[in-house]
């Protein structure tokens, strides 16, 4: 019986204790700034620059990289990341969709090429 008594005491300071670090407030995440950005892509691994601008949640900016310019538009939600960008090929449009999640000065993640195909994304702030 005292061992029961035991086990039910550990099990309601384990869950008070999980309890807690749910409820925990996450520090705001902010991106402005420059970051390394690499993913790979149907053609191989891009890399360029991207220049983050976060408002609240609200994310615009632009790569910098081989396409040129690419203006984004997006959100930071938390530490959840995604935004787009629209490379022009040839007259032809395609909306690349980058998700990820970011951790201190690295975010991971996937893009999307316009629902034909992903890859992994990867970016580190620029120091």
């Amino acid at each position: 019986m005292k061992g029961l008594a035991a086990l039910v005491a550990a099990l309601l300071v384990f869950a008070a204790a999980a309890s807690r670090a749910q409820e925990a407030p996450q520090k705001p995440v902010n991106v402005t700034g420059a970051w390394e950005s690499k993913v790979d892509s149907p053609q191989g691994s891009v890399a360029s620059t991207a220049n983050y601008k976060q408002d609240g949640e609200t994310l615009t900016g632009a790569h910098v990289g081989e396409y040129g310019e690419l203006p984004l538009k997006g959100t930071v939600k938390g530490s959840a990341i995604s935004y787009s960008v629209t490379l022009d090929i040839g007259g032809q449009q395609l909306t690349i969709t980058y998700s990820g999640k970011v951790d201190g000065d690295a975010i991971t993640g996937n893009a999307d090429f316009g629902g034909m195909a992903s890859g992994a994304w990867t970016a580190k702030r620029k120091k």
